[in-house]
């Protein structure tokens, strides 16, 4: 999997030329299309209340400074050796940038909380424990923040390319 980096940055670069042209909002399995991945199976979310779906630090923020919405979102991804990643994907919707700002930087901080997956039964998988290691998170339209989680579960993928994964997840459209 040495080639993680470059097959994920084209899959970026692929995306954001997209966004950048004005061109509708890519189906979210066009994202996948350059990287030898498929998305096999995905479920979503949505809830009104962040807190109840967190744990730690960043549930307490949450219970101090409520979100507006949660969407969340689990799906897989096989390659052609039939490996497969299991991607957990949360929208944190806030009031204002002040509050997603903050959000952002007690969630990016390792070992802070999170918030809770949606359960790989959804999939008819079994639930991977997600550590927080593949992660990357980005600030959409200045009051959302996106963050993504990956792992393996199946297959020999690197943490290097679990990253890379991480990093094409945060341009996935919200449900």
């Amino acid at each position: 999997m040495g080639t993680g980096g470059v097959v994920a940055t084209a899959a970026l670069a692929g995306a954001l030329a997209a966004g950048a042209g004005g061109l509708s909002v890519p189906d979210p399995d066009d994202i996948w299309e350059d990287t030898g991945l498929r998305v096999v199976d995905r479920a979503t979310r949505a809830d009104g209340e962040c807190a109840p779906h967190s744990f730690g630090q960043v549930q307490e923020l949450l219970k101090a400074t409520p979100c507006a919405a949660l969407d969340r979102m689990l799906f897989t991804l096989t390659d052609d050796k039939g490996g497969t990643i299991v991607v957990f994907m949360a929208w944190i919707e806030f009031d204002d940038r002040a509050e997603a700002r903050e959000f952002k930087r007690v969630e990016d901080i390792h070992g802070t909380g999170d918030i809770t997956p949606l359960s790989g039964s959804l999939l008819q998988i079994n639930d991977v424990p997600f550590t927080a290691h593949n992660y990357d998170s980005d600030v959409l339209d200045g009051v959302t923040v996106v963050i993504a989680e990956t792992e393996t579960v199946t297959g020999g993928f690197t943490a290097g390319y679990l990253d890379d994964i991480a990093s094409v997840a945060v341009l996935t459209p919200r449900p």
